[in-house]
């Protein structure tokens, strides 16, 4: 027999009496990102004058950012295993990193492989138009064969390309609790580049990249399941801190998820 109790209605508590403020700024980007059927045709004739562009295509192609000048680590092809998706799906937790051991440089390649490789020019996630708007960071803090650093992950050429040192004082200011953090082998930051989508999308575009986090982070999580690593998703941090981080500027491009990753796997 399913225990049915009533919920408190929160609504009140947070909106207060009157209901939505006419300013309230979630409902006002909800509204603004809505699609309508007498709205979204409109936007046909500018995507057609769009794709006559070869340089769109080719940068809509190529979605990514890199730094090929910079020094960097060539990952190591790796899987997951035989891990069954039944048994991977049980055993997901969101934990912090449970002790300080080091996180083999191969079960890191495995983990960002799973969340945003590109193979034959698609990722392992979903994407609204195949734009992918994300990009993804580490930051190396106990990895095997990898200098402590701050790394782009290039998804095309699977390598890490080194961007500055990493601060431990700096990243612990980044986050809302730190706590995990000392105990921490990486920390994974994932940001939108949000014009990639509004290009072709509109306001509608940013609901579709934090869509895009989500089924990254989930890759994420399930890898280092299936490796037996500790990960904890984040959401508190400090935007213009993390930004900082991993170079951002908070406006075309701005943090959106990050996730503590354990050792061994």
């Amino acid at each position: 027999m399913i225990d049915v109790r009533p919920t408190v209605e929160f609504a009140s508590v947070i909106y207060g009496p009157g209901g939505v403020a006419l300013d309230d700024p979630a409902e006002n980007y909800h509204e603004a990102s809505r699609l309508y059927p007498d709205v979204a045709p409109g936007r046909l004739p500018t995507l057609l004058e769009l794709s006559r562009h070869p340089e769109l295509l080719q940068t809509v192609a190529r979605a990514s950012r890199t730094h090929g000048q910079r020094p960097g680590i060539d990952l190591p092809d790796a899987g997951l295993g035989r891990a069954l998706l039944r048994d991977v799906l049980r055993a997901r937790r969101s934990r912090a990193p449970r002790d300080s051991a080091a996180l083999p440089e191969i079960a890191l390649a495995a983990v960002l492989g799973a969340a945003y490789r590109s193979a034959a020019g698609r990722r392992p996630v979903p994407s609204g138009g195949a734009l992918y708007p994300l990009e993804v960071y580490v930051v190396a803090l106990r990895v095997e064969r990898v200098e402590p650093a701050v790394y782009h992950y290039d998804p095309y050429r699977h390598r890490l390309e080194r961007l500055r040192p990493a601060d431990p004082e700096s990243v612990a200011a980044a986050l809302v609790d730190p706590q995990g953090l000392e105990r921490a082998a990486a920390l994974v930051v994932v940001t939108a580049v949000f014009w990639r989508t509004r290009f072709k999308y509109g306001q509608r575009g940013y609901r579709f990249a934090l869509l895009e986090a989500g089924h990254l982070m989930q890759n994420v999580v399930l890898a280092a399941a299936a490796l037996d690593v500790d990960a904890l998703p984040l959401g508190g941090f400090y935007d213009s801190e993390l930004n900082a981080l991993v170079g951002a500027d908070g406006l075309e491009q701005s943090s959106v998820y990050a996730v503590l990753l354990g050792g061994r796997g």
